[in-house]
């Protein structure tokens, strides 16, 4: 039997990102409004750098730069020490910024939501018995 998790209800919130069970919403992500939804399942690289690793060239207050990333709107990015890279398997990457307060925790519940992700899709009960198949291969070749 399967839990049920109510996917209303935020995990995490603040005025950037609002983080559900299966999916985040990153808040003024199109312009001049608007809010980018992505699910967990979707993401394939979750990655906390340091801004100071890129030039002022590279990073907007929104939008995209010289490099294939789209930041969100935060007028306060100049001053973040850090940011989340993420892949979620679309063209371009997204970087995120937030207070330096909560940007750990929310890289740290992302990196949670694909690993719980990554192992429910590895621990699903397969159709057959691979430990049978294994055998008759070896019976097979002897």
């Amino acid at each position: 039997m399967k839990s049920v998790i109510d996917s209303k209800t935020p995990l995490f919130s603040n005025e950037f990102v609002t983080c559900y069970s299966d999916y985040l919403i990153i808040h003024l992500y199109y312009f001049p409004f608007g809010n980018k939804k992505i699910k967990y399942n979707n993401i394939r690289l979750c990655e906390l750098r340091l801004t100071d690793d890129i030039s002022l060239l590279n990073y907007k207050l929104w939008g995209m730069a010289l490099t294939p990333i789209w930041w969100h709107c935060d007028m306060s990015r100049l001053g973040r020490k850090y940011y989340i890279l993420l892949d979620a398997n679309q063209w371009p990457l997204i970087g995120i910024t937030m207070n330096d307060n909560d940007i750990e925790y929310v890289y740290n519940l992302i990196k949670q939501k694909i690993y719980s992700n990554q192992s429910q899709i590895y621990n699903e009960k397969l159709p057959y018995d691979s430990a049978k198949i294994n055998q008759e291969k070896k019976v097979q070749y002897q």
